[in-house]
């Protein structure tokens, strides 16, 4: 039996917390036939005067960028990119973005002649993401994926006309000012934005499309890091050996969890490639770039 004074802390109650969960982004669709719509971004939900009651560690878990789609030996297609994992905190999640075509916290871009994928996966209200482009009239012209977070935009079109034609843009992702900031040294490229599809692929010599403001891929390019963007896809035809190109990985997701002045704890986070931030008014942000633990003591 425990003695008085026995057991340890009590449990720690914080309060009108916000957090940011996000995503990580889908891969962009490498080549052969129609795969060659851009990835969309990771799912962006942002919380608002959320409670915690804190006893121990709280594990973070950042979803991976999917991969892009890579060339396989001689011939043969090249196959699709891959989702982007999920991240959870406290018992939330964000849904990883799609491959192209594919369903996902954004949806990803179509390929030749078809339908993007639908956004929001995890049927959240407000929606996590937006859905993927679909692809305008032109042979093998790719779209763009969808961009992240409730107010995300869908991905723009790829191809127009009877003619082969260029790749759709990426979708633009969502902004995270005001509620942490419009400026932190830690946001990285595209400032408070984050989420952004990734950009369709073109038709032989004809030009892809661009990603989308928030770190979304460009045509065969990578999104950045640790935005939660969706990757670029690449061409279904690139002349050459070999005969098939490799579409963009997409990004890393992120999680941030601002804690008011009010809360008279000390915030710390594990591993030390995460960080706290303190801001002008008192509060702290926790960010998280990689997976670990959040600590209240």
């Amino acid at each position: 039996m425990l003695g008085f004074g026995s057991g340890g802390e009590g449990a720690k109650e914080l309060s009108a917390l916000s957090i940011m969960l996000l995503a990580g982004g889908g891969g962009g669709d490498g080549v052969g036939g129609s795969a060659n719509g851009g990835a969309g971004g990771g799912g962006m939900r942002i919380l608002t005067c959320q409670s915690i009651t804190y006893s121990e560690p709280l594990p973070v878990v950042i979803g991976a960028g999917g991969v892009g789609g890579n060339p396989t030996s001689g011939n043969s297609p090249c196959r699709a990119g891959c989702q982007g994992g999920n991240t959870t905190f406290n018992c939330q999640s964000a849904t990883g973005g799609g491959e192209g075509r594919a369903p996902g916290g954004s949806g990803g871009g179509s390929g030749h002649q078809g339908t993007g994928g639908t956004g929001n996966a995890g049927g959240y209200s407000p929606p996590e993401g937006a859905n993927g482009g679909s692809s305008g009239g032109g042979c093998y012209a790719g779209s763009g994926g969808g961009g992240g977070g409730s107010s995300g935009s869908t991905g723009s079109s790829g191809g127009s006309g009877s003619s082969p034609g260029g790749g759709g843009n990426g979708g633009a992702g969502t902004p995270v000012a005001p509620i942490f900031g419009s400026s932190q040294p830690f946001y990285g490229t595209d400032g408070a934005v984050f989420a952004g599809g990734g950009a369709g692929g073109a038709y032989n010599v004809n030009s892809g499309g661009s990603g989308g403001n928030g770190g979304g891929g460009n045509y065969r390019g990578n999104a950045d890091a640790n935005k939660g963007g969706g990757g670029g896809a690449s061409n279904p035809e690139v002349p050459g050996v070999p005969p098939c190109a490799s579409g963009g990985n997409g990004s890393d997701g992120r999680v941030f969890i601002k804690v008011p002045s009010a809360n008279a704890y000390t915030i710390s986070v594990t591993p030390g490639t995460n960080t706290v931030v303190p801001q002008p008014d008192g509060s702290v942000i926790a960010n998280f770039t990689v997976s670990g633990c959040f600590i209240v003591s």
